[in-house]
């Protein structure tokens, strides 16, 4: 019986180790999203997400492939993120995918004009050669009190 509890206790621990390190790199993943979001890496921004990925932009269609895209493209954005600050409330690994939520907080500038933002988002991870890419993008603003 001793030997199978130290199997069993020994399991949980490995997975529960193998989950903390699979979220570390998923947080890993939403800070540098928040670097080039700051820095306009667009391109950067791109990449992260997978071949297939959907994004769910507050007010607008899905968007997909060359809309994706588009939506990044800073020569589509007159406005330059000045900050930005993702605070996931839990991040849950199962296997090669995960989900994650929790809040998006901003700022914008346009020239001489600034704009604070904040709201609540749910990403669909996927892990893509070894690599914690986004597969579903959704997020909306919370209203400023």
């Amino acid at each position: 019986m001793r030997i199978i509890f130290s199997i069993l206790a020994l399991s949980f621990f490995t997975a529960m180790h193998a989950q903390d390190k699979e979220v570390k790199a998923i947080k890993e993943q939403v800070r540098k999203f928040s670097n080039y979001l700051m820095t306009d890496q667009r391109a950067e921004v791109v990449k992260m997400y997978t071949s297939d990925a959907k994004i769910f932009p507050d007010g607008t269609d899905i968007l997909e492939d060359d809309g994706l895209a588009n939506y990044w493209n800073p020569e589509n954005r007159s406005w330059k993120t000045t900050y930005h600050k993702v605070t996931p409330v839990e991040i849950k690994v199962i296997g090669d995918e995960a989900y994650d939520y929790g809040y998006y907080e901003g700022s914008s500038s346009n020239g001489d004009r600034s704009s604070d933002w904040k709201g609540k988002y749910v990403i669909i991870w996927r892990k893509v050669d070894g690599e914690w890419k986004i597969y579903l993008d959704i997020w909306n603003s919370i209203k400023a009190e």
